[in-house]
């Protein structure tokens, strides 16, 4: 990046002061951001050294089919809850040893569903127990729970309702556990509707990168990782001796598998073994997807961290633990170089880099963005291994950056969230395509007034990009520069546009 191109004239005295300070939050914040594009470079490598190995095969099964419970934790999903019954009783296991449980904390017709979905299937019935809750006590750490206690199974396979497990699920899964040490193995998850619109292709490159790169490193590098929540098989023995289920955070998968893995217990990950699942196709429900993951992060790091850092784990453990664990601090950095971006370009233009500066500012943004693009680009080639598909892709890159950059403002409220507060409701992302109502996340008057401020955050970094465009295009003709700032400016104005509809007309209603 040219930044002795810029020549506005030179700040005068007073201003100094405020420049220089500028300039030095503005290195820390990318000392912050080169840290955390290291981690991305050293889960890279891990995950070359992954793809050389053969895959891992079970071991050999001896002894009946052990017991096992499946269990269907749904609330209010009247638009899938038809076809998760229909792929979880297909699962081939023997009758006598398995047992289905719907786990149903529905406030809506989800329930009247699935009991005339039961009735109609009577021989998938009689494998079946419907559980409804009339209240949600522990969100869906209360509800598998609660399962928990009505089962003598020895495993236990989790689905969201918008999974759909293939007949070979079990049958793939559970010879893993004939190693004693293992408590958990995880499927990869796969995206059915990827390609419905950009938003799902981007939350697609976004997600592959850690299904099919960073969970596939760190389970070959015998590093922590977790249970994704879904799509994944417990020994009963690992989550009990762990603690169970716990609400105090909103992310209870990730929680319970720091607790098992500090107690010893080995996790299995299967990236070759796909799950197909959704992805939200509303703009608002992706943001409370990310809001609740990022949140649920940095609260599982407030609880855990300290634990782990002080145990006798090998340091390569505790060090990616740490690394993992504190990944939400990169969106509050993302924030405030979008703030101090624009900026410090204009006092780099004033003031032009000198000494180790001249090397190390260019050298960090490409760096850091490099090391993004090589992540997702490695998701998106062997997600399929093809070439041309990734290349393909390479040609979208900066504005999938982009908008990742814009959703960094949701990261960073979450951030702070999980920083600051403790548990907290276990907001259900909607499932069901297009026609899923995202009106339940935006319904209430904190809920509202969060959203809206995210985005009227976006709008201010979007113009504020937009500006420093205009000025950098218009004034010093540096065209490249104005180039950079417009696609910044395109992430957050597109995504604020795209929220709007979800917030408006109930903003519209509050002041009327």
């Amino acid at each position: 990046m040219e930044f002795a191109a810029l020549t506005p004239a030179a700040p005068s005295a007073p201003n100094l002061g405020m420049a220089n300070g500028l300039l030095a939050i503005y290195a820390l914040t990318l000392c912050g951001l080169a840290f955390f594009a290291l981690h991305r470079i050293k889960i890279l490598w891990l995950y070359y050294r992954h793809c050389r190995r053969p895959p891992v095969e079970p071991p050999p099964w001896t002894g009946p089919r052990p017991q096992v419970c499946v269990q269907c934790p749904i609330f209010n999903e009247p638009l899938v809850i038809e076809a998760l019954l229909e792929k979880v009783t297909a699962l081939r296991w023997p009758a006598e040893r398995l047992e289905i449980q719907i786990l149903d904390d529905s406030t809506d017709q989800t329930r009247e569903l699935v009991e005339q979905w039961l009735r109609l299937h009577p021989e998938a019935a009689a494998r079946c127990v419907h559980l409804h809750r009339r209240n949600r006590q522990g969100y869906k750490a209360g509800a598998l729970a609660a399962g928990m206690k009505c089962s003598a199974a020895e495993f236990f396979a989790v689905f969201d309702a918008d999974f759909r497990p293939e007949p070979d699920f079990l049958e793939k899964l559970v010879p893993y556990f004939a190693d004693p040490r293992v408590g958990v193995v995880q499927a990869r998850w796969e995206f059915s509707n990827r390609t419905a619109s950009l938003l799902t292709r981007c939350q697609g490159i976004f997600l592959d990168a850690h299904f099919i790169v960073e969970q596939a490193a760190r389970f070959s590098g015998d590093l922590f990782f977790n249970f994704n929540g879904t799509a994944g098989m417990w020994r009963r023995t690992a989550l009990e001796e762990a603690g169970g289920w716990r609400a105090d955070t909103v992310t209870e998968d990730l929680d319970a598998s720091y607790r098992a893995q500090l107690q010893g217990w080995k996790f299995v990950y299967l990236d070759r073994y796909v799950v197909p699942s959704e992805l939200p196709e509303n703009l608002t429900a992706f943001k409370s997807q990310q809001r609740r993951w990022t949140k649920g992060g940095m609260q599982v790091a407030r609880k855990l961290l300290r634990t782990v850092l002080a145990s006798n784990l090998p340091a390569r453990v505790k060090r990616e633990a740490f690394c993992h664990l504190s990944i939400g601090f990169v969106h509050p950095l993302l924030v405030l170089f979008s703030f101090l971006f624009v900026p410090c370009l204009y006092f780099f233009g004033a003031r032009p880099p000198q000494g180790i500066w001249m090397w190390l500012n260019p050298l960090w943004i490409v760096a850091i963005g490099g090391s993004t693009v090589t992540l997702y680009f490695t998701g998106q080639y062997f997600r399929q291994r093809r070439w041309l598909e990734g290349c393909a892709w390479m040609i979208g890159a900066p504005f999938v950056l982009a908008f990742g950059l814009a959703m960094s403002v949701t990261g960073c409220v979450a951030a702070l969230e999980g920083l600051l507060t403790k548990g907290g409701e276990f907001v259900r992302t909607p499932k069901g395509g297009n026609a899923a109502s995202v009106g339940g996340l935006v319904g209430r008057l904190r809920s509202r007034t969060l959203f809206a401020v995210i985005m009227v955050i976006e709008v201010a970094l979007g113009l504020c990009m937009f500006g420093g465009a205009v000025y950098f295009g218009g004034n010093e003709m540096n065209y490249y520069i104005a180039a950079i700032l417009l696609v910044k400016a395109a992430g957050f104005l597109g995504l604020a546009a795209m929220s709007a509809p979800d917030l408006l007309p109930r903003m519209g209603g509050l002041r009327a």
